[in-house]
Formats: C-alpha cells, sequence, structure tokens
C-alpha cells in the first residue's frame, strides 16, 4: 500500500476495518481490506499519540457490521448448496443504493479516482472464500456450476445452477411421433420426452428442452446416423451420470420408437454450433406415380438442379411465404416395391423433399411431377443420413 496516496483523516470515520481499507483496496497487494483498514488506522493513531480506536462492526455507517456476520452466511449458503452437486461455484450481490452511494461519497472525497473497491466485490470474494472451506469446493468467476445471489437488504438467497448439456445422436424409428413436446398436448410423448425421462430422474432437473440439427416432420422417420442433438437439462441436482448405462436403458424402454447413440458431456456452445448447422442430408422417399422405370429415371437426372421452392402449403401458416433456393446433389432410384417407386435424395439443407416430389401446385419447380406431367403421391419418406 502505498501510504502517501492515504489520506489518513478517513480513520476519523465511524467504519469498520473492511470499509476503511476498502477505500484504497486497488493501492498495493497481499493485504486484505481488513488488514490494511487496521494498517490506518495503527498509523493514523501512532501520528496523532493516541490509542487505536477501532469501530465494532454494527457502528460502521457503510457497512452496518456484514462482514463480522460473514460465517454466517457462509454457514446457511452452505447448508442451501448440499443437495446440489457442483465442483465450481460464485457468489454475488445486491447492496441497498443508499450503501453504494454513500460509499463512492467517502471514497471520492478521501481517495484518488480508481483507489477504492467496491462493497459487493470484497462481500463475494470473503465470503466465497469460507464457503470453500466449508465445502471444499473451488471459487470460480469464469464458468461456476452453481451461483448464489444475495440480496444483502433482505438477506434474501437465490440459487442459479447452471444446465447440464449432453449431446448424442437420435433414431426415430416410428412415424407419427414429434421431435420436441407439444405445449398443446396433442402428442402423448416425443422424442425429447423419450430422451430426458432418465435424465430427469437421475438429475432431478425441473425442466428439459432438446436442441435438435434440424427436425423431421412427424410423419417422418430418422434413421441411419442419426440427428445430433443437445438435451438440456434446467437446475439440475446431480451432474455425474452414467451415460453408458443411460444410453442403455433408453434404447431398451423406448418400444422401439427411438434409439440414441455416442451420449457424451456438451456445452451451450455446442448448442448454437447444431441450432445454426446447415448440413447435406440423404433421404429416402416413395412417390406413387404412373410411368415406367426409363422415363422416372429420366426425369430423376433433371433433378440435379438447384430448384425454387416457394414456402409450402401445409407450413405456410407458420413460416413466412418466400422463394427458397436449395440444391440437389444426387437423386436416384433404388428400388420399386409394388406401385411405389423408391428414391433416393442427397439436397442441401432445408430443402422440402415431399414438395421436390409432388411439385406443390407448382410452389416447387423444377419438380418430378412437372417434369412427368403427371399426379405423384409421397407414400412415405425417411431420413437416412446427415452429413454434418
Amino acid at each position: 500500500m502505498d501510504i502517501e496516496k492515504v489520506n489518513l483523516s478517513a480513520a476519523e470515520l465511524k467504519l469498520c476495518n473492511h470499509c476503511l481499507g476498502r477505500i484504497y483496496g486497488m493501492l498495493g497487494h497481499h493485504l486484505t481490506n481488513d488488514e490494511r483498514g487496521r494498517a490506518i488506522r495503527i498509523i493514523y493513531a501512532m501520528e496523532k499519540n493516541e490509542d487505536v480506536k477501532e469501530v465494532e462492526g454494527e457502528e460502521c455507517i457503510i457497512c452496518g457490521g456484514i462482514f463480522s456476520r460473514i460465517d454466517d452466511y457462509a454457514k446457511y449458503t452452505a447448508s442451501i448448496l448440499k443437495d446440489i452437486e457442483f465442483s465450481t461455484f460464485s457468489i454475488g450481490s445486491r447492496f441497498p443504493e443508499e450503501v453504494v452511494n454513500m460509499e463512492k461519497e467517502i471514497q471520492e472525497k478521501y481517495a484518488p479516482e480508481g483507489a477504492g473497491e467496491y462493497i459487493g466485490r470484497e462481500f463475494n470474494r470473503e465470503l466465497g472464500k469460507r464457503i470453500s472451506e466449508i465445502t471444499g469446493k473451488e471459487a470460480n468467476l469464469e464458468n461456476p456450476e452453481v451461483t448464489v445471489i444475495i440480496d444483502t437488504e433482505y438477506d434474501d438467497f437465490k440459487l442459479e445452477i447452471k444446465p447440464l448439456f449432453i449431446y448424442g445422436r437420435y433414431r426415430k424409428l416410428v412415424r407419427g411421433i414429434p421431435q420436441t413436446k407439444w405445449p398443446s398436448g396433442k402428442y402423448r410423448e416425443s422424442v425429447e420426452d423419450i430422451i430426458a425421462k432418465p435424465f430427469m430422474k437421475l438429475t432431478k432437473g425441473e425442466e428439459h428442452a432438446l436442441h435438435g440439427m434440424g427436425r423431421e416432420d412427424i410423419d417422418v422417420r430418422m434413421l441411419g446416423n442419426g440427428r445430433p442433438f443437445v438435451l438440456e437439462i434446467k437446475r439440475p441436482k446431480k451432474r455425474t451420470l452414467n451415460l453408458k448405462e443411460i444410453e442403455k436403458e433408453i434404447n431398451e424402454n423406448s418400444d422401439g420408437k427411438v434409439e440414441v447413440i455416442g451420449l457424451r458431456y456438451s456445452n451451450r456452445k455446442e448448442v448454437v454450433r447444431i441450432k445454426t448447422a446447415k448440413p447435406k442430408k440423404r433421404y429416402r422417399i416413395g412417390v406413387n406415380v404412373n410411368t415406367n422405370e426409363e422415363e422416372i429415371k429420366s426425369a430423376l437426372e433433371k433433378l440435379k438442379v438447384v430448384i425454387s421452392q416457394r414456402t409450402p402449403t401445409r407450413v405456410a401458416h407458420r413460416r413466412a411465404d418466400r422463394i427458397r433456393k436449395r440444391r440437389v446433389y444426387d437423386i436416384k432410384l433404388v428400388d420399386k416395391k409394388d406401385n411405389t417407386w423408391i428414391i433416393e435424395v442427397l439436397a442441401e439443407s432445408g430443402t422440402y423433399i415431399k414438395e421436390l416430389m409432388h411439385g406443390d401446385s407448382g410452389r416447387t419447380r423444377p419438380s418430378l411431377a412437372e417434369i412427368l406431367n403427371k399426379e405423384v403421391k409421397v407414400d412415405f419418406l425417411d431420413v437416412i443420413e446427415i452429413l454434418d
């Protein structure tokens, strides 16, 4: 501490050692504010040739003795964290406006600009040290798994628990279930519900959300290598999980509806990557059209182009009406079963594959229906590969 920058008359104020030392909290190192305040008080007493006069915590005109109650705050905080699994934490605090303003006025009067430290910063640091001693957990401002925010005016404690993120890929093996839960309750279950069920039981989380790399229609299966997703568990009480066992449980208990592979821990950055990715996708689609093999093969060759798709009629009620350009990289006939021609398509992300077949009354051009000049009906559609 550079004593030449210290106005010793600050020792005349009714301030505890913490608040006195904090006036010069950004000057020098290796001293706590409590130690710094005590040193200022001793130097002042020596210059005045008088006894050191201590100010009891509750007499302090700034903090009112809050630093003398740090142990009580720490013990209570540890008690509300005892049922939560975490390895890192941080402390946040709110102080009354009059406390903040009084501290600012005193610091502006007695110290050079930038010399003082805010009361909340010291409170958070000292409380964090004490909680770390009690719990054995690490205080970490950069990436805390739990944050405790204390309103010091009302002694109100709020817990913010970092979400748990799990990456994987899912296969939807049946038609008729949506990817995510429907608020209306129209569908009894979803891919999200099936995957989230064991996680919610084990983590004791409060909510969940599934972030998928796109989504398939309810009547479309997701096969092949599966669709990448990140499952978010909000406010989990437990974070350490056996993901292999959970993967096995989901696959054995989904009644053949959903499978997951490659479960691992993830983070919010990967959610952003998943949601913004635009991967190529390979589809298998069955169509019914009165034609022959030579004619349909010839027509498919003409679809290996950039197509124009106006927002399909079936989704126009929930999506902006505009024209999108999408590339069809590859398209070929692979089989015929009864009256159904089975076609594989590799296309750009966001391509409406059903409309590529039937044309949607001219809203997709070119289309198989337009090239053949015949009515085309879609019997089924599956996603068989996502090239992320």
